[in-house]
């Protein structure tokens, strides 16, 4: 392990976070290329309390989406406190306007800039309003989005990303900072 490595973890045992990677990816990962007749929820059980471990980062990601028609629609995502678990379509017809306006946070009303390219991400990074929101919402473990395209997007999958920060127990938190310190004692010692 070179210093700085050694130090950057010292740091960061010292301050009490550890940082931790998750991705989650809907049952459907396409969620049906986002048929424009449906409106669709995706719950997510996150596998922790927000309360507990919360969320400090977030994003999520639309792989090679692309509008089917060149012409101005909208596909709405919106954070929801709860959806049922899984992907669940609601039929709206191709109805105007947002499926789940006033049910959630809304993240983006967003239009396809270039129908033509398919090899693009939507990549929807959280701010910190919505992360306020999202740690709200992921209270009890669970939180849900909802998506409503008012026009057929076609894509290759949706992955929602989370850097948590993983707050230890105070005792790990001391063994750990000894292990480090005593790490750091035999290696100079050893270089003596």
């Amino acid at each position: 392990m070179n210093k700085r490595m050694l130090i950057l973890t010292t740091v960061l045992m010292l301050s009490g976070y550890v940082l931790a990677d998750a991705v989650f990816v809907p049952p459907v990962a396409d969620l049906y290329d986002l048929d424009h007749y449906y409106a669709y929820t995706w719950g997510i059980n996150l596998g922790f309390k927000t309360t507990e471990t919360p969320i400090v980062a977030a994003e999520l990601v639309f792989k090679d989406i692309y509008n089917w028609r060149v012409e101005e629609d909208h596909l709405y995502v919106t954070l929801m406190n709860t959806a049922p678990l899984g992907v669940k379509r609601y039929w709206d017809g191709q109805g105007g306007g947002d499926y789940f306006a006033g049910q959630g946070l809304l993240l983006i009303d967003w239009n396809d800039p270039a129908e033509w390219d398919k090899t693009k991400d939507l990549v929807i990074p959280f701010n910190s309003a919505q992360l306020t929101a999202l740690n709200a919402y992921g209270a009890d473990g669970r939180i849900g989005f909802g998506f409503d395209p008012d026009c057929h997007y076609y894509n290759k999958g949706i992955e929602f990303k989370v850097v948590t920060a993983v707050v230890p127990a105070p005792g790990a938190v001391m063994l750990g900072s000894i292990g480090m310190l005593l790490v750091g004692w035999l290696r100079t010692r050893k270089a003596v």
